[in-house]
């Protein structure tokens, strides 16, 4: 890992933010408020589509002559996903253009492995790029990775454009089941709007001391400990961990940044009853917590819903809201009952 050189510019900031530096949260301080629409939740696949194993989700909305998709990923198989909406079946299917047909094989970036793909993102929307969290090769040893890939190819198969990996940088953990699981990107617009603390540089963060990031930073999730780590991916595949932050879970299966209200949500599976977690940046003056992400709400999860294996979740933005509310999407990886992908509701605007 290469650190950014301005460290020491930083210094004289160090004193006055020393106390906003750890974030602990207890879950039995959160209340877990009941689901936020009463909408049941309703599968939105076919029958024995994927089989087991789908893991992670983004919802990529419209725009221009694309339409929308909604990207998944499947750690074994290692494949990723576009998946589009068919009005006539109310399920989402399986693009049957450029190569989509079956879902692309994934790879390291010298063509071999098979990622063990938990978690996906897109950064800037308008990017042609994907990103992926990994735990593993195949069935091998910890390596907990955020790989890129660029979606524009025909391909079958594709490898990736870079690795960062972070294996060196986070805890070990008991099992190679239990490594990297989640992952989002948020923009830096909203990191410096809320006054988000930069551990690094122990100041207020500067997207411009990290100079090859691009325009925001990947936040990932470990399922051992339910921890978030921010980190700044450089174009030359090396990084640097911005902040560590509680998610509140004991176990953490994947994170989602709600762009138009500014929630960070993180989920954890059956472990947890399928509870969710909404984060943001503490904005208040002489917290101890000031600039930090916390814990700012809790939701259990819909009641017409059981506790399955969901392992991914995603949403539609403000922009598609109907009736003030907007879809929420779950990923299951044991496929219960024969369906991968529900969908449900929740309301537009803030949630906190």
């Amino acid at each position: 890992m290469i650190l950014n050189k301005k460290l020491k510019a930083s210094i004289a900031n160090a004193i006055g933010f020393c106390a906003a530096i750890v974030v602990s949260v207890s879950t039995s301080a959160i209340t877990y408020n009941t689901w936020p629409n009463s909408t049941a939740v309703t599968t939105a696949d076919g029958s024995s589509v994927f089989g087991e194993n789908m893991s992670g989700l983004f919802y990529q909305p419209a725009a221009g002559s694309q339409t929308a998709v909604l990207w998944a990923v499947q750690n074994s198989p290692s494949k990723l996903y576009n998946l589009v909406w068919n009005s006539s079946s109310n399920t989402f299917v399986k693009s049957t253009s450029n190569g989509w047909s079956n879902g692309k094989t994934l790879r390291y970036p010298n063509g071999s492995g098979a990622p063990d793909a938990e978690g996906i993102t897109k950064a800037e929307l308008s990017a042609t790029d994907i990103y992926v969290a990994t735990e593993r090769d195949g069935s091998g040893s910890n390596r907990f990775s955020v790989l890129r890939y660029d979606t524009t190819g025909t391909a079958t198969t594709i490898n990736a454009t870079h690795e960062w990996n972070l294996t060196s940088d986070l805890p070990s953990v008991s099992s190679t089941n239990l490594g990297l699981e989640a992952i989002a990107w948020v923009p830096d617009s909203y990191l410096q709007a809320n006054g988000f603390i930069d551990e690094h540089f122990a100041a207020s963060y500067n997207p411009a001391n990290y100079p090859l990031h691009g325009t925001g930073l990947f936040f990932v999730g470990l399922e051992n400990n339910g921890k978030i780590y921010a980190y700044a991916l450089n174009s030359d595949s090396t990084f640097v961990r911005v902040a560590t932050i509680d998610s509140g879970h004991t176990k953490i299966m994947d994170l989602s940044f709600d762009w138009d209200s500014g929630a960070l949500w993180a989920y954890c599976d059956n472990n947890c009853s399928n509870r969710s977690h909404l984060l943001g940046i503490d904005k208040t003056i002489g917290s101890t917590t000031f600039g930090k992400f916390i814990v700012r709400k809790g939701y259990s999860r819909p009641s017409s819903m059981s506790n399955i294996n969901n392992e991914g979740i995603a949403m539609t933005p403000a922009a598609e809201c109907v009736a003030n509310t907007k879809s929420f999407f779950w990923v299951d990886d044991s496929e219960t009952s024969g369906h991968a992908l529900r969908k449900g509701k929740i309301p537009c605007g803030p949630l906190f």
